[in-house]
This record gives C-alpha cells, sequence and structure tokens, in this order.
C-alpha cells in the first residue's frame, strides 16, 4: 500500500518545491497580525494627538498592510501545505486502485 508521506516527498522532488514548515507558517500569521495590531495602536496614537505627527500615521499604516500582508502570507502557507496533503493522499489512494486491479 502506498504511503501519502512518501507520496508527498516524491510530489516535492518531482516538482523541485522545498517542503513548508507548519510552525513557520504559524509564526508568519502571528507576526503578522502583531504587526497590524501595532499599526492599528500607532494610528489611534495619530488620531488622539493634539500636534500634528504624520510619523506615526504613516508608520501606522506600513505596519497595517505588511502586517496583513504577513499573515496572509502564513495562511497561504498553510493553504499550499493542505492542498499538498491532499494531492498526495490522491496519489496514494490511486496507485491503490490501480494495484487492485
Amino acid at each position: 500500500m502506498p504511503d501519502p508521506k512518501h507520496e508527498l516527498t516524491e510530489l516535492h522532488r518531482k516538482l523541485s518545491f522545498k517542503p513548508l514548515t507548519p510552525l513557520w507558517a504559524k509564526v508568519e500569521i502571528l507576526l503578522g497580525l502583531a504587526a497590524a495590531g501595532a499599526g492599528i495602536l500607532l494610528l489611534n496614537l495619530f488620531a488622539r494627538a493634539s500636534d500634528d505627527q504624520p510619523h506615526y500615521a504613516v508608520l501606522g499604516i506600513v505596519l497595517f498592510v505588511l502586517g496583513g500582508y504577513l499573515a496572509m502570507a502564513g495562511h497561504r502557507s498553510h493553504l499550499y501545505q493542505s492542498s499538498n496533503a491532499l494531492v498526495a493522499y490522491l496519489i496514494s489512494e490511486i496507485r491503490q486502485l490501480h494495484s487492485k486491479g
């Protein structure tokens, strides 16, 4: 019976993919959310400041956008990992069916 883990390794090798790390994807999501939250806090600080300090607003917007991008990149990595695992599972199931019949 074909092993889905072996199929996943073969899939990565044949397509020249680097295996993705689930821990790194989670770290990306957490860092991205933290950066987006810090951006929101800076924007809030800018809104409450009595004197004009536009650098807080610019930094807040940059942090929010880059944090959102980083969080989405981590989520996309999770989706790729899941998709690759499902493809490897399907390959192992198809090979199992072909070996029976």
